[in-house]
């Protein structure tokens, strides 16, 4: 039986074997892979963070940094938004507002130990019960950093207590210096000696 000629202007199925991938990708592809796995295994991802530029922005850039004052506004949208939100309302039942809290506007010292310590625990804010976790920031900010940080907290939000001082926080970082954990919560805070 000879072929329709339908049959005939068909051309036949591919077949894999005929159209192999070129020698020259297979190498290229094999050299990106060896360089990428040789790259992870220098950089040791699993290395000790601590080991890395531990260097506050007054000691990298003293010249800039200087000449600029600290925005307390630019540290709370960085720092604290995420929980307290930007209106300062914070979550209810999760994260405690600060408009109008009387661990902002109360004791100046004791707004700065929250700020260098954190606090673990419950805590009461404006009659309301919290349990969480606030992180500290005495490792991460300076002391002219904390108190423009404290100084925009009492006066945002209609708060009107005064603004804190780089000295100030200096003092009572010195006053706790050899603390190494949050405060346990609001009790512990309000107990603390002076």
């Amino acid at each position: 039986m000879s072929p329709t000629p339908q049959q005939v202007r068909e051309n036949p199925e591919p077949r894999e074997a005929r159209n192999p991938v070129p020698v020259v990708v297979i190498a290229l592809v094999s050299l990106m892979v060896g360089w990428a796995t040789g790259y992870l295994m220098a950089a040791q991802p699993e290395a000790d963070p601590t080991l890395g530029d531990q260097r506050i922005v007054l000691q990298a850039a003293p010249d800039a940094a200087a000449s600029a004052p600290v925005d307390g506004a630019g540290l709370y949208a960085t720092h604290c938004t995420a929980c307290h939100q930007a209106s300062g309302a914070g979550l209810p039942g999760v994260f405690p507002p600060l408009g109008g809290s009387e661990w902002v506007l109360g004791d100046e010292e004791t707004l700065l130990q929250i700020l260098l310590h954190g606090v673990s625990g419950p805590i009461e804010v404006a009659g309301q019960p919290y349990q969480g976790a606030m992180p500290a920031f005495g490792e991460r900010l300076d002391d002219a950093e904390v108190a423009a940080l404290a100084s925009h907290l009492r006066s945002s939000w209609g708060n009107t207590a005064p603004a804190v001082d780089a000295d100030a926080v200096a003092a009572a970082r010195a006053r706790t210096k050899e603390r190494s954990t949050p405060w346990a919560g609001g009790a512990e805070l309000l107990s603390r000696a002076p």
